[in-house]
């Protein structure tokens, strides 16, 4: 089996010379005579003038596969193989890149190039590394010539862990520019509440925080600032998760305690099966402000079933 090193130095030859579906001219793994190779702008192709953007995503998926080099492994592929452009002057321009390709290998780097005229001096240094070997660093030198608005062919050579490469690429550009960033997902608005809903439409929010489903009951019930206007919004809390095995507390004696159905109650707090409580109203009555807080074990006898509020 080849080294690590060696497998390596192939794939960041392959990569680069073959990454997102590229041109592939060349694949050297040996010390060539790489001299005669120049690199010219096409006539009529855009010149990296200070007015070129490179700022943006240069990527699609690569699939490398070795031809003509039966003595090294081939891998399958690489994969997510992209160049990042993320900060550009009158001048300069730079960013990162990464890559993924088989066993685990993985190749990341930096990328920076020269502007102002009909080519872009380019330098790519990186590091392909996998899991319990050494990492294997590489450096290359590049020429590249924008074909088009978003085509950029890049000829390079350079050193590797294991020798010299050299090849050649034709970047395609996958955005024009920086992409914005994602708008913040606003959860969806509760249901207007219907009658007979025990949960006022706040049942929309069941699997997301507690607390949003404790505060939008409260606000629509916009309850007294009495211990029966608290239980009003506990008893719909308890019955919101009643598949979770949440309850009711019976209180039997002190303060803020509503006697419903028989028994007496806490106002505030709801009850597990195991005797966990939890206080979904603070300062009750004074403000009856909406609240989740561990609050500690009582005795499991004291934990009663939700029951349905509008029975």
């Amino acid at each position: 089996m080849q080294s690590f090193p060696k497998l390596c130095a192939f794939v960041v030859s392959a990569a680069l010379a073959s990454a997102c579906g590229f041109e592939h001219s060349r694949n050297v793994l040996v010390p060539t005579d790489v001299s005669h190779s120049t690199t010219t702008a096409s006539a009529g192709a855009p010149s990296a003038a200070p007015g070129t953007s490179l700022i943006g995503t240069w990527s699609e998926p690569a699939h490398v596969r070795a031809s003509g080099l039966t003595s090294l492994p081939a891998p399958d592929s690489c994969s997510a193989f992209q160049f990042t452009m993320t900060s550009q002057s009158a001048t300069a321009a730079s960013g990162s890149f990464t890559a993924q390709c088989p066993g685990d290998l993985a190749l990341a780097g930096t990328i920076s190039g020269q502007l102002g005229g009909p080519t872009i001096p380019m330098v790519i240094t990186g590091v392909a590394s996998a899991p319990g070997e050494a990492a294997c660093p590489f450096t290359l030198n590049g020429t590249g010539v924008m074909q088009s608005t978003n085509e950029l062919r890049i000829d390079y050579t350079g050193t590797t862990c294991l020798g010299p490469v050299s090849g050649s690429a034709t970047l395609r550009q996958g955005s024009s520019g920086t992409p914005a960033p994602p708008a913040p997902s606003t959860p969806a608005p509760p249901a207007a509440p219907t009658p007979s809903d025990p949960l006022l439409g706040c049942g929309a929010l069941l699997g997301g925080e507690p607390i949003r489903v404790i505060e939008c009951i409260h606000d629509r019930l916009n309850p007294p600032h009495t211990a029966e206007g608290a239980f009003e919004v506990t008893k719909r809390v308890a019955w919101a998760y009643r598949n979770e095995g949440v309850g009711l507390l019976i209180k039997n004696g002190g303060e803020n305690i509503v006697s419903w159905k028989g028994r007496s109650f806490s106002a505030s707090r709801v009850c597990l099966p195991n005797g966990h409580i939890y206080k979904v109203l603070s300062d009750v009555p004074t403000t009856n402000a909406p609240s989740f807080q561990d609050n500690d074990y009582v005795d499991p006898s004291l934990y009663v079933p939700a029951i349905d509020p509008n029975s």
